[in-house]
């Protein structure tokens, strides 16, 4: 055989981390929020537009805004290099605040991403660019590509943050009417076989669930194996805002909620990191860390022991709430050195 023919038949090995939502709203622009990630693709989910405009978005009402029932929020653009710079790669925006500041803040955004050299996918000047999965390439010529999509239940839920269109600007809602049945499944399929044809690994980043709640709903639970078997080989949750568990579902990962990985406000989190062997999954180790004073912060290590524990008691609930012969908890270790996060 070729040796390049035998190259390309061998699975490249090569590493995901993932981090949760990016909160960047009252924290200053600087080399310090984040530390410097090493993985060959780091992703996160852009829970905020990067702009200085101050229009926002009319379709979250003053009295929604008021009853703290509903959040408009930006950050600045003057982030988008220090992302880069600590790593990151690539991030969704299929989410409930990319529309805050309108279509502007979204141009700002997009083009603030771009000069800093992060990929993005989940929103666009219309329905198709927001469609279109971003894609990674490694230096073996892998290339890893992302379907971020907002994935609440309802189609008001989903109205109120400016789902793109054939012509307009927008993130890109997700609309299944509450159903995963064979007629949606189908739709996952094409969707995924879509995004096939531009990268050789599928990832999928899912904007769903309720904030604050540590165990999956049952939408996110059947939408979640629905895209694995659609062909997904992982798949990525954001929006509760807090750790929820990890499930291998027939053989791919399914991270239900990544929890936040920057905020104004204090928290516990994690990071999550999949070796990977061409599309196959193998073993997920765990960097848990700290938000403190608008910064991601590491633990000591008796600390770091302590917060894998927390995180491993999410699991029994998951399995008891939603038990399938093909699912299967994953065994969860520290990663090694904290090699994510620089101490």
């Amino acid at each position: 055989m070729h040796p390049l023919l035998f190259a390309l038949a061998v699975p490249t090995s090569w590493t995901l981390l993932a981090g949760g939502d990016l909160m960047l709203n009252a924290i200053p622009p600087g080399p310090k929020t984040l530390p410097t990630f090493e993985a060959d693709v780091t992703y996160a989910n852009l829970e905020i537009p990067l702009t200085t405009s101050n229009t926002a978005t009319r379709r979250k009402t003053a009295a929604e805004l008021r009853a703290r029932t509903q959040f408009v929020l930006k950050a600045d653009p003057g982030h988008a290099p220090h992302l880069a710079a600590a790593g990151l790669t690539l991030v969704s925006l299929g989410n409930n605040h990319t529309m805050d500041y309108g279509p502007a803040g979204l141009s700002e955004t997009l083009d603030a991403l771009t000069k800093a050299g992060i990929a993005f996918a989940g929103a666009g000047p219309d329905l198709a660019a927001a469609k279109r999965p971003a894609v990674v390439t490694l230096p073996s010529g892998l290339r890893v590509g992302l379907i971020s999509a907002l994935a609440f239940v309802t189609d008001s839920a989903l109205a109120k943050c400016h789902p793109a269109t054939a012509s307009t600007p927008g993130v890109f809602a997700l609309s299944l009417g509450g159903q995963v049945g064979p007629r949606q499944a189908e739709r996952l399929r094409r969707l995924v076989a879509d995004a096939r044809q531009l990268a050789d690994v599928v990832l999928v980043a899912l904007h769903w669930g309720d904030e604050r709640k540590t165990n999956p709903k049952p939408y996110q639970v059947a939408l979640g194996r629905a895209f694995v078997e659609a062909g997904a080989d992982a798949v990525l949750g954001a929006h509760p805002h807090v750790l929820q568990p990890v499930e291998v579902y027939r053989g791919r990962p399914i991270l239900y909620s990544l929890g936040n990985l920057v905020s104004p406000l204090p928290g516990d989190t994690a990071l999550y990191r999949v070796e990977f062997k061409g599309r196959v999954a193998g073993s997920i180790t765990v960097i848990p860390a700290r938000i403190a004073g608008g910064r991601l912060r590491p633990l000591s290590d008796r600390a770091a022991t302590k917060a894998l524990a927390r995180i491993q008691a999410l699991g029994p609930t998951f399995q008891r709430t939603y038990p399938h012969p093909e699912s299967r908890l994953p065994s969860l270790r520290l990663a090694p050195l904290n090699p994510a996060v620089a101490r």
